[in-house]
Order: structure tokens, then sequence, then C-alpha cells
């Protein structure tokens, strides 16, 4: 596995980062902690997985993983735009500016 950010730095903050790679051009480094996420993401649910499959040891050494049942609700806006019409739904929306960066390899 390559080597991640939190790897080459024992204190993993944008100094500390900063200092051990000090060349880097932002959006060059935001591609490879987007990358990092990626990894550690893609093991995190492999992680899970292990954790939830039936008969799992559910036991660690530091710590125990507790599989806590839920339920989540969601409002379907199109069935209800279908079935009230877009009138009566749209003073119920709430709208939020947002900004993305995207990342283009050059």
């Amino acid at each position: 596995m390559p080597k991640t950010l939190a790897d080459r730095s024992r204190k993993n903050t944008p100094e500390a980062r900063a200092a051990e790679l000090p060349n880097i051009h932002p959006a060059d480094e935001l591609s490879a902690v987007r990358e990092e996420i990626k990894i550690l993401t893609n093991r995190a649910d492999e992680l899970r997985d292990q954790l939830l499959a039936e008969g799992a040891d559910l036991k660690g050494d530091q710590y125990t993983a507790a599989i806590v049942p839920g339920v989540r609700e969601t409002l379907d806006r199109k069935a209800l735009e279908e079935t009230f019409g877009e009138a009566v739904v749209a003073p119920f929306l709430k709208k939020t500016s947002f900004k993305t960066v995207k990342l283009v390899e050059n």
C-alpha cells in the first residue's frame, strides 16, 4: 500500500504536511488528499462489512463494535410535486448555496 500523507506526517497538521511537501501546489495536494480519503473510505467499508457479517467477532483489544439498527425517513420530492403540484411544495424548499472545487488533470 502506498504511503499516505498521514504516514508521512506523525503530526497530521496542515503545517506539518506543508513542511514535508513545501513545493506542492494546493490543487495537487487536494488531489492527493482526495485519493487518500478514497483509500481510507474503501478500507473502512471493508472493515464495516466484516463486522456486519453474521457471527462476526465484535470485540477487539481496544474497542468493541456495537451494531445499532436504525431507520431513516426521507421525503420523495418528486412524488410530492406529482401529488400536490410544484406550487404547493415550492414554499417549503430550502436552497443552499455552495461551491465545488473540481480537479482536471493537466
